[in-house]
């Protein structure tokens, strides 16, 4: 089952009354694009959360709050428990913010305690964690993620009611961004830490946001990596062009009745590409990559390279047909590859659609196409 593509928007301490009016009002305009398609959830200063609630009561965007107590209700002047969420009808919070970490003491073991609480009180999180500068540069990435994740394990019990937002804080509000690779490098990593540690169902299931600096520019060759299921957005969803980055979000339809093409009918420009392969080769894996790998696969027409992530490359055993479906063309240094990304369907294909033999003198992978600016 495919992960539902999901959208925070955190903003922070900024925001007026007429602010706010306007950017739901942008938010809730927009809303048609990706209704059903993405979860979306805004987290409005405190004060603002009634207000944002009430105009965003006729679109499909939930509200949440930026912080929690870690106590239930009592004498914790200033604080709010997630009872009180609930009381109030607020299904979200965020939890483990690396400024709540680092500007406001918010320690490993109070994210695990806040999270208990959540979990009894049935809130749904959006849970932080995320390296510094020194410690990426030292390489300690996985380490800090995985030491973030280690403290809330024996909190969860509902795994549906969390969504991990990795937020390399260097890239936090500067400017900056983790490139696509490095983003989805860290995701994989994090769904691995949670696969070992939970379930490979869990790991499967759970989705994992980035954060860190993301635009309406940047976040549509974000979304495309398998392991990032959306994002946690802080100065840019202060923005109505915000919507864009939603609607970035939105899985290209597959068609119920796809048209297959043969190689032969694969252009460099080509998108939502459909077809029948025998394997040709065993999947082998790119260099400087840790999950891609390439099979060759063909008919009579031709052959072409598929350029896969993950896991699913241990399918395509040599001389088996494959179906492809929605897949897309991507041009690597002058040469083709097609695609097959997380909204990509790869699987055996029946035995009436098996392909008996393949031309591979005729390998589109194999010319290289110049590339331009235009």
């Amino acid at each position: 089952m495919p992960r539902r593509p999901f959208v925070g928007g955190n903003w922070k301490s900024n925001g007026s009354v007429e602010s706010a009016k306007t950017l739901c009002a942008a938010l809730s305009s927009g809303s048609v694009a990706y209704r059903n398609k993405v979860e979306v959830v805004i987290c409005p200063i405190a004060p603002h959360i009634n207000l944002v609630s009430k105009l965003l009561r006729k679109s499909p965007i939930k509200v949440a709050a930026q912080n929690v107590s870690a106590s239930a209700e009592g004498a914790f002047t200033g604080e709010i428990s997630p009872g009180q969420l609930k009381d109030s009808r607020i299904e979200w919070t965020l939890i483990g913010h690396s400024e709540r970490r680092s500007k406001f003491g918010e320690t490993d073991a109070i994210t695990a305690t806040k999270i208990e609480q959540c979990q009894k009180a049935s809130i749904s999180v959006i849970f932080c964690i995320g390296e510094l500068l020194e410690e990426r540069e030292a390489g300690k990435t996985d380490e800090v993620n995985k030491r973030q994740l280690d403290a809330v394990y024996s909190q969860i019990e509902d795994w549906k009611k969390i969504v991990v937002a990795y937020e390399p804080v260097w890239a936090i509000g500067t400017g900056k961004v983790a490139t696509p690779d490095q983003a989805q490098d860290a995701h994989a990593a994090i769904r691995k830490m949670i696969a070992s540690a939970v379930s490979e169902e869990v790991a499967n299931g759970v989705r994992i946001l980035y954060g860190g600096s993301v635009t309406p520019e940047n976040c549509k060759e974000l979304i495309t990596k398998p392991d990032i299921d959306g994002f946690l957005v802080g100065g840019a969803s202060l923005k109505p062009t915000f919507t864009d980055i939603i609607t970035a979000c939105v899985p290209p339809p597959i068609l119920k009745k796809p048209k297959f093409v043969k190689v032969d009918g694969i252009s460099p420009a080509a998108k939502g590409v459909n077809l029948f392969g025998k394997v040709v080769s065993a999947a082998t894996k790119v260099d400087a990559s840790d999950d891609l790998m390439e099979v060759l696969v063909g008919d009579e027409t031709g052959a072409v390279t598929l350029s896969i992530r993950g896991d699913r490359a241990k399918d395509c055993e040599v001389g088996m047909t494959v179906r492809v479906q929605n897949a897309h063309v991507a041009m690597i240094k002058g040469f083709i590859r097609l695609a097959v990304d997380k909204w990509s369907a790869l699987k055996p294909a029946d035995a009436e659609d098996t392909v008996a033999s393949v031309n591979e003198s005729k390998n589109i992978s194999a010319v290289e196409y110049e590339l331009t600016n235009n």
